[in-house]
């Protein structure tokens, strides 16, 4: 469960990192991160290496609405995991309370994204990516979430017919 400062939402807070992650979920695709790649090439992160030698560059992409690494999850969660919004959602919750709020000590939502967006929020100067990355994490948090109801629902095929059609964004 995510444990989120005073006065921080937390379904708003993982709405809006969803929508700078991966626009609210329409981009949940596999994304190969180049600086973890090298992380793991130059034999820097343990975690990493191991994960590697597993995965291959799975082990360098992030996954889901989220857009979460491996090296910041649970050991046994694995590539595919990612497609189980709750599980997603867990791992995130997880890496969130343990990143963000115990080690950084963010405390606002600006700390929050740019903590999570490049690791950390202590900066003399913000970086320009990292500022337009809190911004939108700010106007997303004020963006309204859609009713469950309202969602396109997963399509059952009657048997012997190919399946297609929306895939549900939640999880019933």
């Amino acid at each position: 469960m995510l444990q989120v400062p005073d006065g921080v939402d937390g379904p708003k807070l993982l709405w809006a990192l969803a929508g700078c992650e991966s626009s609210f979920g329409v981009n949940c695709l596999p994304r190969h991160e180049p600086y973890y790649h090298n992380l793991a090439a130059a034999k820097t992160n343990a975690k990493l290496v191991a994960l590697t030698a597993k995965w291959g560059c799975d082990a360098h992409s992030s996954f889901g609405p989220w857009q979460e690494l491996l090296v910041n999850c649970s050991g046994e969660m694995r590539p595919e995991d990612f497609a189980n919004l709750s599980r997603a959602g867990m791992e995130v919750a997880q890496f969130i309370n343990a990143w963000v709020f115990n080690y950084r000590g963010a405390t606002t939502l600006a700390q929050i994204a740019e903590t999570y967006n490049s690791g950390k929020w202590q900066y003399l100067t913000v970086p320009p990516g990292v500022a337009k990355y809190a911004a939108d994490c700010a106007k997303y948090y004020e963006t309204p979430m859609p009713q469950a109801d309202l969602l396109p629902q997963p399509y059952v095929a009657p048997q012997g017919e190919a399946t297609s059609g929306y895939v549900a964004l939640v999880d019933k």
